[in-house]
């Protein structure tokens, strides 16, 4: 897996990855995905026991319905944060991008991190790799209905997407994208 580009959403505050593989950059990926009904409708139903396991209470079609409202709220709040975060200290990226691991105590260079939605056991998670505190580049994201990431395919793709970036940052000596210029 290749870096095609890397894009601003926000400048300063919020960028994205483009994969050569993909059409679009990952945010757009992400949430024409989590918008499309007949998506929503095959992935919950190739991952029907996941959801149930967790969620026994939601029909597949109330599952479509919360991943499209959901997604729509934590696409503007993600978008919004990131724009006040330049000028607020109380309320920026890292208040919404979480440590990967969630025992986690200290912040390390490139850590991976994820954002979920607003609701409670919400499913939803955009994955990131922090530069700054209110400056992170989003590597993809997904729908997470199991326990861990390592117990499925498009989990473990999520978790290696978030390594290329962080091993592009590590050698990227000539800042091809610019990210470092920004400090």
């Amino acid at each position: 897996m290749k870096i095609c580009n890397i894009f601003a959403l926000v400048p300063y505050s919020l960028f994205v990855v483009q994969y050569k593989s993909e059409e679009t950059h990952e945010f757009g990926r992400l949430f024409a995905c989590w918008n499309d009904a007949v998506f929503l409708e095959d992935f919950f139903e190739k991952h029907q026991d996941d959801l149930a396991a967790f969620w026994p209470e939601i029909t597949l079609e109330e599952a479509v319905i919360r991943t499209r409202n959901e997604a729509r709220v934590l696409e503007s709040r993600l978008l919004a944060v990131a724009r006040k975060g330049r000028h607020s200290q109380f309320e920026n990226l890292s208040t919404m991008f979480k440590p990967l691991h969630n025992y986690t105590y200290s912040v390390s260079e490139f850590e991976k991190s994820k954002a979920t939605g607003g609701q409670a056991k919400s499913w939803l998670r955009i994955y990131a790799v922090r530069i700054d505190v209110n400056l992170f580049i989003i590597s993809g994201g997904a729908i997470k209905l199991s326990r861990t990431m390592n117990e499925r395919a498009h989990l473990l793709a999520e978790l290696r997407k978030m390594e290329v970036v962080c091993d592009y940052l590590r050698t990227d000596r000539e800042d091809e994208f610019g990210i470092f210029e920004l400090f």
